[in-house]
């Protein structure tokens, strides 16, 4: 069930709604923190009466399962700029917190272009093959489709920590959904899974993305999504993470906390 399916019958108006979230979605014990995070989005774009989203604060405070419940309220409007909290909480209790930022471009004599995508990480062709992952991944990636596109593999006891890859919703009718972006800008493994020699729990803690563009887009829902490890220690991990389009447009940066059971 894709993102388009779960929502089909889902009132978009709807700053408060409940729904169950399939198996599929799982990581875990519990749901794919980029789906959370795209729930809590959906929850907060009424807020935003058109106003882009320019940033998102994340907070994974526990497990989510169960009938999800989704509610949004808005913190402040201004004149260029609406702060929106959204909760997302299960039968544990509260499973994220987050906070959106909806501000639109505005002129501004100053320019500071991001890091343009690397050279060897070429578009897709319409005839790539896509990657066939090992049984005991995580059953939420049969969602997307990936492409390798460099950086080590995880789990090899690699001196690489970061990982790069082509990813887009396997259904055409979820890749241009408003949550579309926030729902897989974190799917991939963390950074440092190159490192380790043998499959480890990790979990994600927090995640902060910033927009780069009033209107992120790309050519045949494709974005290329790297994570690069820049710490690890005491059985915490901190990344940073880019997205890039098809055109080689960066559109997107995080930063991500992830723990490490081991």
């Amino acid at each position: 069930m894709s993102i388009a399916q779960l929502l089909a019958h889902h009132d978009f108006s709807a700053t408060t709604f409940t729904l169950d979230v399939p198996d599929q979605w799982k990581q875990g014990r519990t749901v794919y923190g980029g789906l959370s995070a795209g729930l809590c989005l959906q929850a907060a774009l009424p807020h935003a009466q058109d106003r882009p989203l320019r940033s998102a604060m994340i907070s994974f405070v526990g497990p989510s399962a169960g009938r999800l419940s989704v509610d949004a309220e808005k913190l402040r409007e201004g004149r260029t700029a609406c702060s929106v909290r959204a909760r997302l909480s299960g039968e544990a209790g509260i499973g994220v917190e987050t906070v959106f930022t909806f501000a639109g471009e505005r002129e501004s004599a100053y320019l500071m272009e991001p890091a343009p995508m690397p050279e060897r990480a070429r578009a897709p062709e319409a005839d790539a093959e896509t990657l066939q992952f090992p049984e005991g991944a995580p059953v939420f990636t049969r969602n997307f489709e990936f492409i390798w596109a460099g950086g080590g593999v995880p789990f090899t006891q690699s001196d690489k920590p970061v990982i790069r890859m082509w990813v887009r919703h396997a259904d055409p009718d979820a890749r241009d959904m408003p949550i579309a972006l926030m729902t897989l800008g974190d799917a991939l493994a963390p950074a440092l899974a190159p490192l380790l020699s043998t499959p480890t729990p990790l979990s994600s803690m927090t995640w902060m993305v910033d927009l780069l563009t009033d209107h992120p887009r790309t050519r045949d829902g494709w974005w290329l999504l790297e994570s690069r490890a820049d710490h690890v220690r005491g059985g915490f991990s901190t990344q940073d993470m880019t997205i890039w389009n098809t055109d080689g447009a960066c559109v997107a940066k995080g930063r991500q906390m992830v723990t490490v059971f081991g």
